[in-house]
């Protein structure tokens, strides 16, 4: 878009032992938690390009994870990061950053180094996190942001409650590549019978309350339900398709290059992934953008996009009842209907491109006013 950007990563780094346990337990973090136990990590900072763009990373020495770093570690690491720009000759209008850990505790530091530059934070959480990582200190810290950004509206709504809506906010949403804009023509003359999920299959995922709903709302009827991914919960999810006897209807594909996985949503009719925990999921649009009738998670970062009996379908995400209710409820709906909420959410994912979100990002920023 003709912007000049550099990236800066500060990522942390521990004492040795802990990317020993990292390499022993990093398969069951994951299907626990859905995060991944890094196992190496750079010691000592260090430029690369990724698509033309410098990334100038510093690592932060810590003891403990989900801990602040020390403020003599977040002083250092930032002369060096402007000692780098400065190199450059680079001086930022803008500068934005995602995470509160450890992003909130460079901001002021950001902002009198360059005070003419509007600061943004943009938040993967609820309000919770500021008391969780800067308990003593986020009051201080957080007047050196000059716009807020949230990855979902449930955590705008719980920023809103908590601090109130004086400085500028916007919704930043990822995006889809545009050539995964191509509806599939939907006419559901045959109903609601092909499902599918795509993703890691790890506990968050919910993907045995999908299997635990569908053969409890489509029992005896003709259906299919195609599983892409792979993850730790892969052989338990085999063993609960046996157990179910939902074999004949069942099929996991492994893991598929994105692309790939773009025709198994397309030849699928709805699209189901009840997760808990998921900040935002591409792969909803992506299936939107198929003219799939998408479930997802109420109150996670998808609700709000999708809209209940709108352009998709919501439910809690632990719930087998729940789901198999919407289910029952989307598989006896009219062929007009559906045809309705494919458009619909066709139409969404229209407006969630990688450009218009990017438009969207900068906009809200560098055009925001405060109230």
């Amino acid at each position: 878009m003709g912007y000049n950007v550099r990236i800066v990563h500060f990522d942390s780094l521990f004492p040795r032992p802990y990317y020993w346990v990292g390499k022993l337990f990093n398969e069951r973090i994951q299907a626990k938690t859905g995060t991944v136990a890094y196992t190496k990590t750079p010691r000592k900072p260090t430029r690369y390009m990724v698509d033309g763009i410098a990334v100038i990373f510093v690592p932060l020495h810590k003891y403990m994870p989900h801990k602040a770093p020390s403020q003599r570690q977040t002083e250092k690491a930032f002369r060096y990061v402007v000692g780098e720009l400065e190199k450059d000759g680079f001086n930022p209008d803008v500068v934005t950053a995602h995470f509160v850990l450890p992003q909130l505790q460079f901001m002021p530091l950001f902002k009198k180094q360059y005070p003419n530059a509007r600061t943004c934070l943009v938040l993967h959480g609820d309000s919770g996190l500021f008391n969780k990582f800067y308990p003593d200190d986020y009051q201080t810290m957080m007047p050196f942001v000059d716009v807020w950004g949230f990855r979902s509206l449930a955590f705008k709504t719980s920023f809103e409650k908590r601090f109130g809506s004086e400085k500028p906010m916007f919704l930043c949403h990822s995006g889809i590549p545009e050539k995964y804009l191509d509806p599939v023509d939907r006419d559901f003359a045959d109903g609601v019978k092909r499902f599918a999920f795509v993703g890691s299959l790890y506990e968050l995922k919910n993907v045995d309350i999908t299997l635990r709903a569908l053969h409890k709302a489509m029992e005896g009827k003709d259906y299919t339900f195609d599983i892409v991914g792979s993850g730790a919960e892969n052989d338990n999810l085999r063993h609960l398709v046996d157990e179910l006897g939902m074999g004949d209807h069942v099929v996991f594909h492994g893991q598929m290059k994105r692309d790939e996985a773009q025709q198994v949503v397309r030849n699928a009719d709805c699209f189901v992934m009840v997760s808990t925990r998921e900040a935002f999921g591409l792969v909803y649009v992506e299936a939107m953008a198929k003219g799939c009738v998408v479930i997802g998670t109420k109150g996670q970062g998808i609700d709000g996009i999708v809209k209940h009996g709108d352009n998709g379908f919501l439910c809690k995400a632990r719930d087998v009842d729940g789901l198999a209710a919407v289910i029952n409820q989307i598989v006896n709906l009219p062929q007009s209907d559906l045809k309705q909420i494919s458009l619909k959410a066709v139409e969404t994912a229209a407006n969630l491109t990688d450009r218009k979100v990017a438009e969207h990002y900068i906009n809200s920023i560098i055009l925001a006013q405060t109230k």
